[in-house]
């Protein structure tokens, strides 16, 4: 057993942070300014995953979702540089 989160963990302390899919819907999700990320029902691109890579601007992959956890990077219990070494980054096997 070795699992750092339990499978329930960003459902219910982040459900917020779900802003869509790596590459299968949810791709219309208003990112940080308002901006709209990813294309139309496609998902959202890894490229565009990587573009938000600062505390400032914080988006990570978990299982295929995309996070924005920006407002969360505070709260984080293991601190936010633990998630800031993700930032703009497939964090899955990390998490799991």
């Amino acid at each position: 057993f070795n699992m750092i989160h339990p499978a329930d963990v960003i459902e219910k302390y982040a459900p917020d942070a779900v802003i869509g899919r790596i590459g299968g819907g949810g791709g219309g999700a208003a990112a940080a300014g308002g901006a709209v990320a990813g294309g139309g029902g496609g998902g959202i691109t890894m490229a565009e995953v990587a573009k938000h890579n600062t505390k400032g601007d914080c988006w990570v992959v978990v299982n295929g979702q995309v996070l924005d956890v920006t407002s969360f990077l505070g709260e984080h219990p293991g601190g936010e540089l633990s998630i800031l070494t993700f930032a703009g980054k497939d964090a899955t096997e990390e998490f799991n």
